[in-house]
C-alpha cells in the first residue's frame, strides 16, 4: 500500500509568494526603465530644441557652374582622341550673424557621407575639393580623383591666409570664403574623334556633338557639412541636390540657388 504524498501548504505557499515576488521586481525594473529612458529621451529633445532655436549657422546661397570639355589624348593632338567629361562647380555661402564670437566662429570643419547617384556604367564621377582661384575653370590635365571625406585647414589670421596653399582645402574661422567643391564626370565618352569639316567647342555643346544626353550624365549629389566652433560645439547641415543640366548642352551655365526660407540650417548635435 502506497503512503500518501503530505504536502507543506505553508512552505508551498512561502514559494508562490517568492516567485510572485520576483516577478513583480522585475516588472516594476522594466517599467522604471522605460520611464527612465522616457524621461531622458525628453530632457534629449528639450536640451536639442534649446539649443537649435536660434540658428548660429545657415546656408545662405549655392552657386553652381557647370559645362563640360575634353582632353585630348592623341599624339598629333588632331582632335581624334577625345576624352569628354562634365563638371559643375560648387560653391556653397555661409551666413554665421554680424558680430564675431567663439560659438559663431570655425575651429574645424570637414564634408563626409559623400553620395553621387546617377548612372554608374557612364563616366567615373567624384566630388572633391575646388580651388576658389580656379573656380569656374575647366580641367587643363585630367586626372582620376577619388571621393573621400574632405578636412578643411581653418585659417585664423591675415598672415595664415598670405601662406596658405589654396591647392588644399582652406577655409576662414569667420566664414568669410564660401566652402567649393568640384563635382566631376570623367571618361563619358573616350576615343571620340571630331570631324575635321565640324568645329568643336570646349564647353557644354561638346556633349550634344558626341550624342550624350541629359539623362546619361544625371546626378544626384548628397554630403553633409560639419562644422566645430570656437565654443567645441558641433553642428551639421546635410545637402543635397540635382546637377543642373537643362542648358548645359548650349555651353557654360551659372545657376545661383538663394536658401534662404528653406531649412538649410546647421543642427547642433552636442
Amino acid at each position: 500500500m502506497k503512503k500518501k504524498i503530505k504536502i507543506d501548504r505553508k512552505k508551498l505557499i512561502l514559494i508562490l509568494l517568492t516567485v510572485i515576488l520576483i516577478i513583480l521586481v522585475i516588472i516594476y525594473g522594466i517599467i522604471i526603465k522605460h520611464k527612465i529612458q522616457q524621461r531622458n529621451f525628453a530632457n534629449k529633445n528639450i536640451n536639442t530644441y534649446q539649443n537649435n532655436e536660434k540658428p548660429i549657422f545657415e546656408i545662405e546661397k549655392i552657386i553652381l557652374c557647370s559645362s563640360a570639355s575634353a582632353i585630348d589624348l592623341s599624339e598629333e593632338k588632331n582632335l581624334q582622341n577625345l576624352s569628354i567629361y562634365q563638371y559643375t562647380d560648387i560653391a556653397v555661402y555661409l551666413k554665421n550673424g554680424e558680430e564675431l564670437s567663439n560659438k559663431n566662429t570655425i575651429k574645424d570643419l570637414y564634408i563626409d557621407n559623400i553620395s553621387l547617384e546617377g548612372i554608374d556604367s557612364i563616366g567615373k564621377k567624384s566630388l572633391t575639393y575646388k580651388n576658389i582661384l580656379k573656380f569656374g575653370l575647366k580641367q587643363e590635365i585630367l586626372q582620376a580623383k577619388e571621393t573621400q571625406d574632405i578636412h578643411f585647414k581653418v585659417l585664423h589670421t591675415n598672415q595664415e591666409n598670405q601662406e596658405a596653399e589654396y591647392e588644399e582645402p582652406v577655409f576662414y574661422t569667420d566664414c568669410s570664403n564660401p566652402i567649393t567643391l568640384e563635382y566631376l564626370n570623367y571618361d563619358i565618352v573616350t576615343g571620340f574623334k571630331m570631324d575635321e569639316n565640324n568645329s568643336v567647342s570646349f564647353d557644354g555643346s561638346i556633349l550634344k556633338s558626341a550624342g550624350i544626353k541629359k539623362k546619361d550624365i544625371e546626378c544626384k549629389i548628397k554630403f553633409k557639412i560639419n562644422i566645430i566652433n570656437n565654443d567645441d560645439e558641433k553642428y551639421s547641415c546635410p545637402i543635397n541636390f540635382k546637377i543642373p543640366l537643362s542648358d548645359i548642352f548650349t555651353g557654360t551655365t551659372m545657376k545661383a540657388r538663394n536658401l534662404e526660407g528653406k531649412q538649410y540650417t546647421f543642427f547642433r548635435e552636442n
